[in-house]
């Protein structure tokens, strides 16, 4: 815990970097605090905590989405981080773009305040400012900010005359705490942009931060029809369209993609539709409102996504339930869900539009995957799991098709997407099918789901968290990471204990007072695979900076190598002109492992003690890549010449200072390399591992 007095230095040291910015703008935070203030006092009352009630000192802020951006920005206001880092690529607000000014002001780099400081005094001196979203911008001047500021913090209590809503389409989006990031404002920027035909009503909850309420408003100044509502009103009642008119409504705290609610709108205009409702935790709230003799449910609700996957792209239901949902004002038929429109948020509301009185049918739900509708006296019919069908494999043995789950330590939804367990029990996941399986993926948070006990087996991917088995016939943990934290009475917990390294599997089965089983990493190669692409000379590394000065990319970069760096948490920890991107889509890996003229990797100090082999290497040397990496017993036998390994910082430079093309075998024994690693090393091979042992206990 911080100290009274640590507290109180930093509180000055920030505040006194704020002020040098010149950055304030009183006017935009006496309509926050109703009250006037001098740019001291703002920034007083800011580094006392206001920034962390989403008090803004300039109108082009929004705190966490800057927040997210940075590192260190959970423990320091964002507006401090932002002004000490590197601003050149960092958004600061949903209708502004930031790095786009930045770029074509240069000179913004190095002044007071970077990019904000220089685009707000620009404004204040009467300049103008491009705002909107991708094609659509207009400019805006610094009295268009404040008054928009200004109905944004204090939103009009009632919608305005009917006749200037009036349009073929009407989106009600509302705005609440929960959407403090910013990112629901970016989808919304981004399909506004996109329905020049459509009507915006921004329904803004007086509980939301100032500056997200701020920052919702300035949409209406480069979109027309754009409405701002307080969200005391209940903007849907209110609402006196002529029929024919499609109606969505997004409610507040739903994370959903602009591509989702643009195929919601275009559904709505055959019948009513909804997105399929998610939990926080990614199982499944609502995939449709159900009926059976009087009683309305949420259908599948606590499954697995993967529990829809057969069947098809819609399923009816008798009501619209879900955060986000469309219909045409006058249309009574019965609604679909679209399972390919994923909307996330707590459950906190009734369904909205019931158009359809009879019974659900059952008979045309029927899951497959192992689950069946099974309907018991006066109850509405459930999912209960079916007896195991067998089948042959292609090797001649005879399996149950059984369902798994396999939990990871991720987050759920969009965070989760950035951690390589997700990738890594999707890999494993596809492999299983492919043997016939039924499996589906648990993110932390649904570890332990309430539909558990209809899995036929658990696999447990030990990463970073500890996750005890939930009620299953068949209880599986495999160790890929964090061995040093492993202990007798949580292995103790599980049927069968496989541990990625050969080393530590026998060493911690005697001490552990168990049997653990070595099962080693192991790369996707469907996916990572040779597509004899040229190689670069440069250097490549993927990952996050952990908040840790790491080697592997520090010391490199000091001795100037071409280092090319992807990962969100890099600015302040290296200079910006190494970091390529923050962000690498997975399909993309491969490609770029197999283009580069060697990726850098380097382990957790406990992996490299145990001799735990970083997931990563296994996928670049079975995409045809080439590696350099901090020394762990296995590489070697592993991966041959494929990936050259260094034990002091020496040796690590020298390594990077040498071509390329002179530490590595020549192309075509590269090539047999990548071919033994996909053959014994794949998703494929461990599932088979996997399937055999359960099989095994479960006779």
């Amino acid at each position: 815990m911080v100290s009274p007095v640590l507290a109180a230095a930093d509180r000055l040291y920030w505040s006194r970097v704020i002020r040098r910015a010149d950055i304030v703008d009183v006017e935009f935070v006496r309509l926050q605090l109703r009250r006037a203030v001098s740019a001291r006092g703002a920034v007083r009352a800011y580094v006392r905590g206001g920034f962390r009630r989403g008090l803004s000192l300039n109108p082009l802020f929004l705190e966490q989405l800057v927040s997210a951006q940075l590192p260190d920005s959970d423990r320091v206001p964002a507006l401090y981080a932002y002004l000490v880092g590197d601003p050149a690529k960092v958004s600061t607000t949903i209708s502004w773009d930031a790095p786009a000014y930045a770029a074509a002001h240069p000179e913004s780099l190095h002044g007071a305040g970077g990019p904000l400081g220089y685009a707000w005094r620009s404004l204040r001196q009467g300049g103008e400012l491009p705002m909107g979203a991708d094609s659509l911008h207009r400019m805006i001047t610094h009295e268009d900010l404040m008054r928009t500021a200004a109905t944004g913090l204090n939103p009009p209590p009632h919608l305005p005359p009917r006749d200037s809503i009036a349009a073929p389409r009407v989106l009600v989006w509302k705005v609440g705490a929960e959407d403090a990031d910013g990112a629901s404002l970016e989808v919304l920027a981004s399909v506004a942009s996109h329905c020049d035909d459509a009507a915006v009503i921004l329904v803004l909850d007086p509980a939301a931060p100032d500056d997200l309420r701020a920052a919702s408003a300035q949409i209406s100044l480069w979109r027309d029809r754009t409405f701002i509502v307080n969200g005391f009103i209940e903007a849907e009642a209110e609402i006196s369209l002529p029929p024919g008119t499609i109606l969505l409504v997004r409610e507040s705290g739903s994370e959903i993609a602009a591509e989702a609610v643009r195929a919601i709108l275009s559904g709505a205009e055959a019948r009513p539709v909804q997105a399929l409702w998610l939990a926080p935790d990614g199982t499944i709230a609502s995939a449709a409102a159900a009926a059976y003799d009087g009683q309305t449910v949420p259908l599948f609700a606590g499954h697995p996504i993967e529990d829809l996957q057969e069947l098809g792209e819609t399923i009816p239901a008798v009501a619209l339930d879900a955060p986000v949902r469309a219909h045409r004002l006058g249309d009574l038929s019965r609604p679909n869900t679209l399972l390919d429109a994923h909307a996330t948020r707590e459950r906190r509301h009734a369904p909205a539009l019931r158009t359809h009185t009879g019974n659900t049918d059952f008979d045309q739900l029927s899951p497959g995957r192992g689950l069946e509708f099974v309907t018991a006296a006066g109850l509405v019919p459930s999912l209960q799991k079916r007896h195991a069908e067998r089948l042959v494999l292609a090797d001649g043995d005879s399996v149950p098709r059984l369902r798994w789950a396999i939990k990871t330590a991720a987050p759920a939804g969009r965070r989760g997407e950035s951690w390589g367990d997700t990738h890594f029990a999707r890999g494993l996941a596809a492999a299983l099918e492919r043997l016939g399986q039924h499996v589906a993926i648990d993110a932390y948070p649904a570890a332990r789901r309430a539909t558990a006990g209809l899995d036929d087996v658990t696999v447990v991917l030990r990463g970073p968290e500890r996750i005890d088995p939930p009620e299953s016939e068949t209880t599986i943990q495999w160790i890929i990471s964090h061995p040093d934290e492993i202990t007798s009475e949580e292995v103790g917990l599980f049927d069968i204990v496989f541990a990625a390294s050969e080393g530590w599997s026998a060493g911690a089965s005697t001490r552990l007072g168990r049997t653990i089983l070595p099962l080693l990493q192991c790369s996707d190669a469907v996916r990572f695979s040779p597509r004899g692409l040229e190689r670069s000379d440069d250097l490549v590394f993927v990952g996050t900076a952990r908040g840790i000065v790491r080697p592997s990319v520090v010391e490199p970069l000091r001795a100037g190598a071409p280092l090319r760096v992807y990962g969100p948490d890099w600015r302040g920890y290296i200079p910006a002109s190494a970091i390529a991107g923050t962000h690498v889509p997975n399909e993309e890996l491969p490609l770029l492992y197999e283009s580069a003229g060697a990726v850098m990797n380097d382990h957790w100090p406990a992996m490299q003690r145990e001799g735990f082999v970083s997931n990563r290497l296994y996928d670049v040397v079975s995409a045809g890549g080439r590696a350099i990496s901090d020394h762990v017993t296995g590489i070697p036998e592993l991966f041959g010449g494929a990936v050259r390994t260094y034990r002091t910082t020496q040796e690590l430079l020298e390594l990077v200072a040498s071509p390329l093309d002179s530490l590595f075998p020549a192309e075509d024994d590269l090539a047999e390399i990548s071919s033994r690693v996909r053959r014994l090393h794949s998703f494929d091979a461990r599932a088979k591992e996997l399937l055999r042992a359960a099989v095994a206990h479960r006779i």
